[in-house]
């Protein structure tokens, strides 16, 4: 399985509070850990612990937060293809340990985007993970990939033209149920699983945290729901979600058992704090599914 990621990677300073503080007031940080941020490099991770050949096309800096992403990615066998900027991305991410909610205070540093990568790299990939970050790269990948090669892509939640048209061209549209609010604010949920299905002629999948996922394929909509599990941080479950989904996908799974599958690997990521210091191993995920419980399946009503 040869996986090929580009996109963006940022540092995530990750602060674990007892409970979010009060503007204006002092407080301890329980626990503090670095990791991989942004949607590729976690994914990446999850994807080489399951087996894959992966490697990654990202800018970084040649600065200390630079070489720590990639003393990572050595460690967990990726193939890292750095394009040099003049720093790299650091995000502070605090942690509420009451119920594992994230307030992430961003660097605003801005980059360059990456403007070419051989054709080679994109051939040789059965699975490419892309994000928002590179149209141009986007672009090209779209005209050289295999028909055979799927992509998996994480428009965040961004609803703007550019991701819509990036949306049209992908095997499969995933977006947080934040997203389909966006883009369909009026009508009630059913209506607007099927305006995508439609509009985009693919299936829809949506990621709803705790409730699980709606599947909507052909017009029917089938509900997925999430796994009994005692949250610490869900910061990098979408990340993982999608990564977990793309193995199912190059293993040729069906649709619902991918979006499962997917299910159970972002409760498991949960459990943990951190995005790429918690990504599971496969073993731990083997573990997790013998005794892993679903939720009682909500209505579809009970998603808004």
């Amino acid at each position: 399985m040869k996986i090929l990621g580009v996109g963006e990677t940022v540092l995530d300073r990750i602060c674990l509070l007892q409970s979010y503080p009060s503007e204006g007031i002092k407080t301890d940080v329980v626990k503090t850990e670095y990791s991989l941020g942004g949607f590729v490099s976690p994914a990446l991770i999850l994807l080489s612990r399951l087996g894959g050949q992966c490697t990654l096309i990202t800018t970084l800096g040649k600065d200390l937060s630079g070489k720590e992403i990639a003393k990572k990615l050595m460690k967990e066998n990726i193939d890292l293809v750095p394009c040099f900027q003049s720093q790299t991305k650091t995000h502070m991410v605090l942690v509420n340990g009451d119920n594992g909610s994230r307030t992430i205070i961003k660097d605003k540093s801005t980059r360059d985007p990456i403007k070419d990568i051989p054709d080679k790299i994109i051939q040789e990939a059965d699975l490419i993970v892309l994000d928002r970050h590179e149209p141009l790269i986007f672009k090209k990948i779209i005209r050289k990939k295999r028909p055979s090669s799927k992509i998996i892509f994480d428009p965040s939640v961004e609803v703007s033209k550019k991701v819509m048209k990036m949306l049209h061209q992908v095997e499969f549209v995933i977006l947080p149920i934040e997203s389909l609010i966006k883009i369909c604010p009026k009508d009630d949920l059913g209506k607007k699983l099927r305006y995508l299905n439609k509009k985009f002629r693919k299936p829809i999948i949506i990621t709803a945290g705790p409730l699980g996922s709606l599947v909507c394929q052909n017009g029917k909509i089938k509900i997925i729901p999430a796994y009994k599990i005692a949250a610490v941080d869900v910061l990098g479950a979408g990340d993982v979600f999608r990564a977990a989904f793309g193995y199912g996908v190059l293993k040729n799974w069906s649709l619902d058992r991918s979006v499962r599958y997917a299910n159970l690997v972002a409760g498991l990521q949960c459990t943990k704090i951190g995005n790429g210091s918690a990504i599971p191993t496969k073993k731990e995920i083997e573990k997790f599914e013998k005794t892993a419980q679903q939720k009682q399946p909500l209505s579809i009503e009970n998603f808004l």
